[in-house]
């Protein structure tokens, strides 16, 4: 298939299902900011698989199992608790529960003896 017929049904594929995947992402989504991107990136996923001449049984299905992989993986990387470790004991009699690895936030519990 030469690039200009690919592309125009790549852009037929788009113009079809874009409203229903829109809406699939919206409302499985828990940030709207996030959703463009997610949109973008399925669609890039299925422009890949295209040109490597995968066959795809049906596209919608297939976008959407995409989609729903990019939102679950912005989920884990938007998680904001990471860990909780255990307590742990320094040389001040104090322990410290770690909730987020990332910003450091955590609570200081002072024991007195």
């Amino acid at each position: 298939m030469s690039t200009r017929k690919f592309l125009k049904s790549f852009e037929t594929i788009y113009n079809n299902t874009y409203n229903d995947l829109l809406k699939f992402v919206v409302c499985k989504c828990g940030n709207l900011n996030d959703v463009d991107d997610i949109i973008q990136d399925t669609y890039l996923e299925l422009f890949k698989t295209l040109k490597s001449n995968k066959e795809i049984f049906d596209i919608s299905a297939y976008l959407t199992t995409i989609a729903k992989t990019k939102i679950i993986d912005n989920y884990k990387k938007n998680q904001k608790i990471k860990t909780i470790s255990m307590f742990q004991k320094n040389e001040e009699k104090e322990f410290f529960i770690d909730l987020d690895s990332r910003n450091r936030f955590g609570i200081r519990i002072h024991i007195k003896k």
